[in-house]
């Protein structure tokens, strides 16, 4: 499940190539011969550890949904009156800096150069707002009783916040994006449960969320990626979500704040 993100933006490339071909007149479209789009999945936090680029490119259609690496690149990224980052080539596309931190204000700006094609993305890291807890609460659905947890934390008055809850239950992820904002509790005390995905947390299970706070069009494209998944509501037609990369790449880069908490489940 650690490349449950990765899987999530591909299929979209590849299935909406095939929802929008059945909206017009029908013609022999060969999608195995489809040229081959950079995915991107970029981000820095404020944590002081390497900070992770994972480059891959979209496959054909009729394949199957394993990574496909993009290598040789060249990826950096620059922080806003600041240094710039130079990132090395690991496996499996995954590009890896020395250990820094983000610091919340400072606009980055990420830059791939690859078969000869420049993407370049910003990101404004936001103010960090403190998670103060994790509680566990129990709710019953058509008489059964099913544990949830849930995120508690002030939010910053008179500031457009927007967070991301990542979830893992004993180290295996389980919904990688469940966003929120605070467009109706601007300022307020928040408590927010996490409908997870099956199975039911059950007594013993560890529990971690990584609470962090985005910028806008992170929000936007987390949100879109959860609606078409159905994580946020009823699925929608597939499309591909606003990169906030240009030249044609798919994927997002986000700078974020990040602060992990676990609970066990009693």
């Amino acid at each position: 499940m650690k490349n449950n993100k990765h899987y999530i933006l591909t299929f979209f490339i590849a299935f909406t190539s095939l929802f929008l071909s059945s909206c017009e007149e029908v013609i022999d479209i060969k999608l195995d011969k489809t040229e081959a789009v950079a995915v991107i999945e970029a981000n820095v936090t404020n944590k002081l550890e390497p900070q992770i680029i994972r480059l891959s490119l979209t496959k054909p259609f009729t394949d199957d949904n394993s990574l496909l690496p993009l290598t040789n690149a060249l990826v950096t990224v620059q922080e806003e009156n600041g240094p710039t980052y130079v990132f090395t080539e690991g496996a499996n596309g995954n590009y890896i800096s020395i250990p820094f931190s983000g610091k919340p204000g400072k606009k980055y700006t990420v830059q791939v150069k690859a078969n000869n094609k420049t993407y370049t993305a910003q990101s404004i890291m936001p103010q960090v707002v403190i998670l103060d807890s994790i509680t566990v609460t129990e709710l019953t659905f058509f008489g059964d009783k099913r544990k949830f947890t849930q995120v508690n934390y002030q939010d910053t008055p008179n500031i457009n916040n927007q967070y991301n809850y990542v979830l893992t239950v004993n180290n295996e992820l389980r919904n990688a994006y469940y966003v929120d904002s605070d467009r109706f509790n601007d300022g307020n005390k928040v408590t927010n449960t996490i409908f997870s995905d099956e199975p039911d947390l059950k007594a013993g299970d560890k529990v971690t969320i990584d609470f962090q706070c985005i910028d806008l069009n992170i929000y936007r494209y987390f949100f879109a990626i959860s609606q078409i998944s159905g994580n946020g509501g009823p699925p929608t037609a597939p499309s591909n979500p606003d990169s906030n990369f240009d030249n044609g790449a798919l994927g997002y880069f986000s700078a974020h704040t990040s602060q992990k908490v676990s609970v066990t489940i009693p």
